[in-house]
């Protein structure tokens, strides 16, 4: 992504520069029209390796190489722009973001400051309760620290690779003149120390290297994409073959025209360097093939920008089109006339030239503005926001970029550290205050929600199932936790962590109790499925301790308990197969006096009846559709555990409120008894199975609860309900709600611990 006079301003490069940028913003502004325009990155991955390389290869062989000088350049390049964009990015921030982004984006702000953005967001991609997580305004950062990784370590392989060459070919002495006139003398010198033994001894060890990271990162990029996309995406590992292509490239002759005037003076100086702009020199072949080539690979990043999308498993194999199409360009360095003169128009060769900073500012932009204007982005919106995004881009690589470059010789190595760290700093610390800020707030409220339980009539109690609504003047027009801290309201197995209510990792296929209620007890229930089953858990605990029930919870989220597994990444639907399996024999060898279980509603992630995942056991009938697979599924999971003396009671899901409903609670001058509404009808209509499970099973051992009419009344359901906000974010319970049902709870499974003689 990086644009650097000194290493290469090819008029090809350029525009392919500018073709990537206008990929990536295009793609972001427009996503359903250029799905695949995220491959953008890759052309700008391949480019970084070459260009880099380049630029490495002329310091080698002009014997004036040094990593630390190298990181000092990379940094004076990079950092001011960046830093800046980040500073004022937190501004905004501030200024406009609501308070419930405010820990996930600043946190992520500081990530990008640190150049570790891309793990984070990777972490994220993995973590459940991170799911809910929306694109923050320095997500784009990611594909910059890869970069930034990438420059940090290919100059220590360049390093240890002229070690190499050097102890692996020891050159031949030849003769040195040293001295003038007759006190002159001739001495034998090391030829490796030449500067054309350097470029013997140290090419191939340099192509080696690169080679094995190459074909290792490849390897790695293609298996972890296909257990693991989600994390695949953002790591170093899977990304850094792309940078190593485009540095192979760098000691690959061009296919371009001949030797040019560029590639005589490297003949005698040893360097490819022509009025400051460092050219690759390349063998005679007609130029014709070089222009089919530099189109076809063109054609290829179209193609592969214009036909991919959200579903291609990326990057992984797929990754080669967009990357063998950008080698191509680079390698042709076609000069045929209509090439040249397409490639060298003044907009085309701007926009390489800002592609840098337009990276930079078009993303937080993008997500900032329907913050500032209170509406999603419409065209005009999008329409300004590329404008202002050339703007910027041209102001920073005016008033910032060159300035800096253009003094860069003044800079030492330890200056420039010195510098980044200090400004560095500034910035990360200021978004640690946000996420500090942030989470004093979140404390200071879920405090006061816990202080407010006690009030008459607060969450469930004014709706009870069976009974008129009661109503609190006290509590109406206010919301307990605030909605903008609604997504910090979890329950135990999320918010005390793994190890104090265990098994809720991810890759973790053995079942462990999150003890709770009376362990003395000889009444003991098991609360066991996915993240909807465990937002019902502080509900499951003050029913337990309120009647003296021993309670153990068995969580794995995203796994449903169920013969048959959601279609997710192969990591996640692998480790649900392991945990179901284990889970049931524990509870079976437990011996409980009632199993209870929910899951999230929905059959998007239940394949075909003819697709059942290796080991699971779909049951004896199962059926054509989705939904009827579904139910047969838990229906024959819930037989095994009936039959063994396991009565199973399921909780009927939670109606969907709308996807935005947090951000509707927090606008300005909403009304809270009266607007964010779901109609009722749409709310209950994404499929359970659990009640189908149920019915097809039809035996008094297996029951289902059914708390809808606590959420819904007779047309809507209700984002608010006594005085308590309902939802933490499109589908989950907060955990202030959920502990209000606890009479209910209590209520429905009493009648089913007597029936099973508890």
């Amino acid at each position: 992504m990086t644009n650097d006079r000194r290493t290469a301003q090819r008029a090809d490069i350029q525009a392919l520069r500018a073709v990537a940028v206008l990929a990536v913003v295009l793609f972001h502004l427009w996503p359903n029209r250029l799905a695949g325009g995220y491959v953008g990155v890759d052309v700008f991955f391949v480019i970084s390796g070459f260009l880099i390389t380049s630029h490495i290869v002329r310091d080698v062989e002009a014997g004036r190489f040094s990593v630390t000088e190298f990181w000092s350049r990379r940094m004076l390049r990079l950092l001011p722009a960046s830093l800046l964009v980040l500073a004022v990015t937190a501004i905004g921030v501030w200024a406009l973001a609501p308070l419930q982004h405010w820990e996930q984006w600043f946190r992520e702000i500081a990530a990008a400051g640190l150049y570790a953005q891309n793990w984070v967001l990777a972490g994220d991609a993995v973590d459940y309760m991170a799911a809910e997580n929306v694109a923050s305004p320095v997500q784009h950062y990611w594909s910059l620290s890869v970069e930034e990784q990438f420059y940090l370590v290919w100059p220590l392989l360049i390093g240890l690779s002229l070690l190499v060459g050097r102890r692996l070919s020891p050159a031949p002495w030849s003769a040195s003149r040293t001295g003038s006139g007759t006190s002159s003398r001739t001495e034998r010198v090391p030829r490796s120390w030449s500067r054309a033994g350097r470029r013997a001894s140290w090419r191939p060890a340099a192509a080696g290297v690169l080679a094995l990271v190459v074909v290792a990162s490849l390897v790695t990029s293609v298996v972890w994409t296909s257990t693991d996309q989600a994390y695949a995406y953002f790591i170093t590992p899977t990304r850094a073959w792309e940078f190593g292509v485009g540095a192979l490239l760098a000691f690959v002759p061009a296919l371009g025209r001949g030797r040019t005037a560029t590639s005589r003076a490297a003949k005698t100086s040893g360097t490819a360097k022509t009025s400051g702009t460092t050219k690759a020199s390349g063998a005679a072949v007609p130029g014709h093939k070089a222009a089919v080539t530099a189109w076809a690979g063109l054609a290829l990043i179209v193609v592969s920008a214009v036909v991919f999308t959200g579903a291609t498993p990326f990057p992984g194999a797929w990754a080669a089109v967009p990357v063998l199409g950008t080698v191509l360009v680079i390698w042709a360095q076609a000069t045929d006339r209509l090439t040249t003169q397409l490639a060298g128009l003044a907009p085309v060769q701007f926009l390489g030239d800002v592609s840098y900073a337009v990276y930079l500012w078009h993303w937080p932009l993008v997500v900032l503005v329907p913050h500032a204007t209170g509406h999603d982005l419409r065209t005009l919106d999008k329409l300004a926001i590329l404008a202002v995004t050339i703007l910027l881009a041209w102001a920073t690589r005016r008033w910032i970029e060159k300035p800096v470059l253009r003094h860069r010789h003044r800079f030492k190595p330890w200056a420039t550290f010195t510098s980044a760290a200090v400004v560095g700093s500034l910035v990360v610390g200021a978004a640690l205050f946000g996420v500090h800020t942030a989470r004093e707030h979140v404390q200071t409220e879920l405090a006061a929600a816990a202080e407010a339980t006690a009030a008459e009539c607060f969450g469930a109690a004014a709706r009870p199932p069976h009974g008129e609504p009661c109503t609190n003047p006290d509590l109406v027009g206010t919301a307990v936790p605030a909605p903008e801290v609604a997504g910090d309201d979890m329950p135990a197995p999320f918010s005390e962590g793994t190890d104090k209510c265990p098994g809720t990792r991810r890759e973790g296929v053995d079942p462990v109790a999150c003890e709770r209620g009376d362990r003395g007890s000889d009444v003991r229930i098991a609360l066991v499925g996915d993240s909807h089953a465990a937002h019902y858990s502080t509900a499951f605990v003050e029913a337990a301790e309120a009647n003296g029930w021993a309670l153990d919870i068995y969580i794995k989220a995203g796994c449903p308990f169920s013969d048959v597994m959601r279609v997710q990444d192969e990591v996640l639907t692998t480790a649900c197969i392991g945990w179901v399996d284990r889970a049931q024999q524990v509870l079976a060898d437990a011996g409980y006096d009632l199993v209870v279980t929910s899951q999230l509603s929905g059959v998007d992630w239940v394949p075909p009846a003819d697709q059942a995942p290796a080991g699971t056991t779909p049951g004896t009938n199962p059926g054509a559709t989705p939904e009827a697979y579904a139910e047969d599924g838990l229906a024959s999971l819930w037989a095994r555990l009936a039959d063994q003396g396991l009565p199973v009671a399921a909780i009927a899901d939670v109606p969907k409120p709308d996807p935005t409903v947090i951000d509707c609670l927090t606008a300005p001058d909403v009304d809270l008894a009266a607007d964010c509404r779901a109609p009722r009808a749409g709310a209950t209509r994404p499929f359970d199975p659990q009640p189908g499970a149920v019915e097809r099973l039809s035996r008094p051992d297996v029951t289902l609860i059914d708390f809808t009419d606590v959420y819904c009344e007779a047309r809507e359901c209700l984002p608010v309900i006594g005085g308590v906000t309902v939802y933490r974010d499109d589908n989950h319970l907060t955990d202030t709600f959920a502990g209000t049902l606890a009479p209910y709870v209590a209520d429905a499974i009493t009648p089913l611990l007597r029936q099973a003689g508890a």
